[in-house]
């Protein structure tokens, strides 16, 4: 940051992520980006031109000189000789068609200047300004300067040119603010630079900058956040500026370590991107005993030692709703830690059992669920025993414990899949081709992979793995256990994944390194998609494609829903539940257990070959080595790939998570999914003999319909035994599998 000639301005260098809220698209003007690529002078002589095709009218150099651009362009009205102002009018002609429209006569600028006459008067001598040779109009300037120097302030002419410059570069005033409030707004743009993640408006520093000045105070710390909001009720971009210079300002004099402090921001503490992925800062201010406070604070430091954030989150949740109750049952001995006794406990307890749920939704005013009235007193027991076992002083009462006993027994985990003829209508092309790219692929992988949301948006670049038999493997960061586990990626995520990893390039180059970067404030690619715009997408897409169930009325899904189906199409279709828990990546047994018995009538398989060799209808080997590298995504894709029943003469290898559409009316041997070996060679070989028999009946017997349709049926068995027979196949290797495919591919084409 630089100051300018001495005025107290801050000047962005170029490429500065500021810059990029400033500039317009129209290449000669370097001020604010106000509507839809446009400064607000651009943008309204664009709309005093009668509002031409945009992106022509922008293209158009003849309509760069406006606003307080140095170059003036002519007159719009052919001939004439005068320069013209912010509608490409000169004065004469600008009068001309105000007369028009004071007199009824409504006419765009074009079309009058299209009939328009030429106006002359007397001439008076060239321009003033420097380099310009439009005739004068007054003051010694030409019709289109004479405009821009009112609409500066009229300025002495010797001044003019270096004025009408100056205003022309992006800058950051903070003239007239006292010493102190200056260096704190220089001091925000700082942090902002910094952060390259919030832009700064120039009509929102403007507004800010002049309410302080109008405030008359000495430094922005002489008043609160709120204070300065309610100067600016309708201006969020104002009260954010506020609310980001007071937390800046207040780092400065808090304590140094950020555990001391009553607010923790995850980034601070060094948790990861992935690790943080939608946690808010843990803000203790609302346990309002200070001993509970920084007890609490004492123990989430030591769990979270263990334990991910987003439990540590949750858990503080839960001990600011314990410290509600000691407020309304112990008003008077709030404050003393000895209120911690058995009575109190017991009272929390049922407290706790009368709760509803206070979040706005569908839910709002129901009973908390078991587990959550669980949840709610084991943070509570949890942070007692820690206490005793620490020996933290004062010494809690021997009896001020919960029991185990007390919890309230446990429901039975709910279904909370999504109904198919849901699923129908979400899977329908002609419904998914109405999102747009990047969600389109977020569903994609929730549906056919399982992940969970929060998983899916911290995706890498480089997710995509494959393994030695040309499986490819999505390799992601399960959050549960901190860790990067690899699974099954299913063709349409593949070609998804691989479209959104081209769009990312496209934008960010190799700079990105997230799947689904943040879509504003996002300039270097440093951040991910956070979940509330992949949320607000998603809904809105519902109610466009307008979702209802099986009694015609409107149905709400959720992400997580995705997860609970792809386990319960899993368990249908007879994969063993110790599949479903590895492709879930469920830490526990619990949720497995609840797949079964989805599905306790179908049988569980075991993998049981060490090496085995498939080929599908290309010719491509598929190979299964479980001794090689992500072998265990091999037996994975193994076990759901394969359905309960085998089809005749082989397996489908379609994904789990997508029936069989049941169009092929010639059956399996058409079907890019369907695989097979050798021990269906005798299988193949009869259905090849019978297949021609029928034709010859049908060509002897003149059914020239009959005898094509098993025509082609018979070359397709012959194919698939060709295939199999072919024994350059038997060690095909991964590099030579491509090869192998497009030369087989080639051979079928000239077919």
């Amino acid at each position: 940051m630089s100051a300018d000639g001495g005025m107290a301005a801050v000047v962005p260098f170029p490429g500065d992520p500021q810059v990029a809220a400033l500039l317009s698209v129209v290449s000669s003007c370097l001020r604010k980006n106000a509507s839809r690529g446009l400064c607000a002078e651009h943008d309204l002589a664009w709309r005093k031109a009668g509002r031409p095709d945009r992106e022509a009218w922008i293209a158009d150099p003849a309509n760069w000189p406006a606003g307080l651009s140095l170059d003036v362009a002519s007159c719009r009205v052919g001939g004439c000789p005068y320069s013209g102002g912010l509608s490409r009018l000169c004065d004469l002609h600008l009068a001309d068609w105000n007369g028009l429209h004071s007199r009824g006569r409504r006419i765009g600028v074009i079309e009058y200047a299209a009939a328009a006459p030429v106006l002359d008067r007397p001439a008076v001598g060239p321009c003033s300004f420097p380099a310009c040779g439009y005739g004068v109009s007054r003051h010694q300037l030409c019709d289109g300067h004479h405009y821009r120097w009112a609409k500066i302030g009229r300025p002495p002419l010797a001044e003019f040119p270096a004025e009408l410059e100056r205003r022309n570069i992006p800058r950051f005033s903070v003239a007239g603010l006292p010493p102190l409030a200056a260096l704190e707004f220089q001091y925000l743009l700082q942090i902002r630079t910094d952060q390259r993640r919030s832009k700064v408006i120039p009509s929102a520093w403007v507004r800010a900058v002049n309410t302080v000045i109008a405030e008359g105070v000495t430094s922005v710390r002489d008043r609160t956040a709120q204070h300065w909001g309610q100067l600016s009720p309708h201006h969020t971009t104002v009260r954010q500026l506020f609310t980001d210079m007071l937390e800046a300002l207040g780092d400065l004099d808090g304590p140094a370590e950020e555990w001391d402090r009553d607010v923790w921001r995850p980034d601070r503490l060094g948790f990861s991107v992935e690790e943080r992925q939608r946690v808010a800062p843990l803000d203790f201010t609302g346990i309002t005993q200070p001993w509970l406070r920084e007890t609490v604070k004492r123990y989430l430091r030591l769990r979270l030692a263990r334990t991910e954030l987003r439990t540590a989150a949750r858990n503080l949740n839960d001990f600011v709703q314990f410290s509600r109750f000691i407020a309304e049952a112990r008003p008077d001995r709030q404050h003393d830690p000895a209120v911690l006794d058995r009575p109190l406990l017991e009272s929390y307890i049922g407290w706790v059992g009368r709760r509803t749920v206070e979040k706005k939704g569908a839910y709002c005013g129901r009973p908390l669920t078991p587990s959550s009235r669980s949840r709610l007193l084991s943070v509570v027991a949890t942070l007692l025993e820690t206490w005793r076992r620490y020996h933290w002083q004062p010494v809690l009462p021997p009896d001020a414990r919960i029991h185990q006993d007390e919890y309230p027994r446990p429901r039975g985990l709910k279904a909370n899949f999504i109904d198919e003829h849901l699923m129908e209508q979400i899977e329908s092309e002609e419904n998914l081709a109405l999102l747009d790219p990047e969600t389109r692929a977020l569903v994609l992988i929730c549906r056919d992979e399982g992940l969970r949301i929060s998983e899916a948006l911290i995706l890498k670049t480089d997710c995509l793995k494959k393994t030695p038999s040309g499986r490819w493997a999505l390799v992601h960061y399960k959050s549960k256990d901190k860790s990067f586990r690899a699974i099954p990626a299913s063709r349409a995520v593949v070609d998804a994944i691989r479209e959104q990893h081209g769009r990312v390039r496209e934008r960010f180059g190799d700079a990105c390194r997230w799947l689904f970067p943040k879509v504003s404030g996002n300039p270097d690619g440093k951040y991910p998609m956070p979940y509330g715009t992949a949320d607000t997408r998603f809904d809105a897409w519902l109610q466009r494609i307008r979702l209802i169930d099986s009694n015609g009325d409107p149905a709400i899904v959720n992400w997580h829903q995705f997860r609970h189906t792809l386990g319960a199409r899993m368990a249908n279709a007879g994969v063993s539940g110790r599949t479903v828990r590895e492709i879930l990546g469920h830490t526990s047994w619990e949720m497995q257990e609840h797949y079964s018995r989805i599905a306790d009538e179908t049988l569980r398989r075991e993998y049981e070959e060490k090496y085995e060799v498939r080929f599908n209808l290309k010719g491509e080997a598929v190979k299964v080595r479980a001794d090689a590298d992500l072998s265990g995504v091999e037996w994975l894709a193994e076990k759901i790939g394969r359905r309960l029943h085998a089809v005749a003469g082989g397996w489908c290898g379609r994904h789990i998570s997508r029936p069989c559409p049941k169009t092929a009316a010639d059956g399996c041997y058409f079907c890019q999914d369907f695989q097979s070996d050798r021990q269906f060679l005798p299988v193949h070989r009869d259905t090849l003999a019978r297949t021609r028999e029928l034709q010859a009946d049908a060509t002897a017997a003149g059914r020239s319909r009959t005898a094509e349709v098993n025509e082609r049926l018979a070359a397709a068995v012959e194919h698939a035994i060709t295939r199999i027979t072919d024994q350059e196949y038997d060690e095909l290797s991964p590099n030579d599998a491509g090869a192998s495919r497009d030369a087989t591919e080639r051979t079928a084409d000239a077919g």
